[in-house]
């Protein structure tokens, strides 16, 4: 914990002055006063203990403090894990421009996440150039060796099998899906989690879809469409209605046409034109892919 290089003691000097605290409130008879003091004008940096004491006395994460510490912005690492987890798969200068940012990260620091980001970008901006799904498996492969070693894995790691999941063959996929999201319920009730594995869930229906799954996928999404509606999420209603209805049409039941038509008349009625635009991309390609 590298407190001392980050301002901490400046920093928790400036919280708990903004918060009217005194220095006694803050150490509260588990931190020395004289050890306190030392810790605002950064001397010495806290122990474990005395950090999460002092996280406590703030009513603050750790996230939040790091977040104040770095000028309220997140530090550059998470910046680039952000930038490529929210990115769009098909956009290559977004691509482009993430991979240099992280080589130029790598050239300062020494980072298993960054560099798997690198050689997920190679993987995907060759995906998007030339559509060939077996070179970018091949940038691919080294990530998922270094990750299928570890003896669990946390939320990072769990992100970044999400982002890679429709690199793999179908039922590598629904095999590696089905071990991240049985770890994802160590962290029932962490916020974090819950957006990663309903993402995976999504993520995995598309790949079944893609595939030629149809009666799996209608499976899926009839067990995602409830946890929609309870949310009050119209754009994971219609995206289950829109994929549930493309799998119906393509096994000749003629209520696929009409969930279609109901995912784009809610998304109508929403009037979120941007995410329409991404149903209707997302459409078209299915309906591109499965006329091949």
């Amino acid at each position: 914990m590298d407190n001392h290089s980050a301002g901490f003691g400046k920093t928790l000097l400036r919280i708990r002055k903004n918060k009217h605290y005194s220095q006694q409130y803050m150490a509260e008879n588990k931190i020395h006063q004289s050890t306190y003091s030392k810790m605002e004008r950064d001397l010495i940096e806290p122990t474990l203990g005395n950090y999460r004491h002092l996280l406590s006395r703030l009513d603050m994460t750790d996230e939040e403090l790091h977040y104040i510490m770095n000028e309220y912005n997140h530090s550059e690492k998470e910046q680039l894990v952000a930038a490529f987890m929210n990115l769009s798969f098909n956009d290559v200068p977004r691509l482009q421009e993430i991979r240099e940012k992280a080589l130029t990260y790598l050239g300062v620091h020494t980072d298993y996440i960054i560099a798997d980001i690198v050689q997920l970008t190679d993987a995907l901006i060759i995906l998007a150039k030339t559509g060939n799904i077996v070179d970018a498996r091949k940038e691919v492969r080294p990530v998922w060796k270094r990750l299928e070693k570890l003896d669990g894995w946390y939320l990072v790691e769990l992100r970044m099998i999400n982002a890679m999941l429709f690199l793999f063959p179908i039922d590598e996929a629904i095999l590696i899906s089905g071990t991240a999201l049985a770890q994802i319920q160590r962290y029932a009730g962490h916020p974090s989690a819950s957006k990663i594995a309903i993402s995976l869930r999504y993520n995995l229906c598309l790949l079944l879809l893609k595939n030629g799954r149809y009666a799996e996928t209608i499976t899926r999404i009839n067990e995602l469409i409830p946890a929609a509606k309870e949310a009050g999420s119209y754009r994971h209603l219609c995206v289950c209605y829109l994929r549930k209805g493309f799998a119906l049409a393509k096994t000749g039941n003629s209520e696929g046409q009409l969930l279609i038509d109901q995912a784009f008349r809610l998304i109508e009625a929403a009037d979120d034109q941007a995410f329409k635009a991404n149903l209707e991309n997302e459409y078209h390609l299915l309906k591109e892919q499965s006329a091949c």
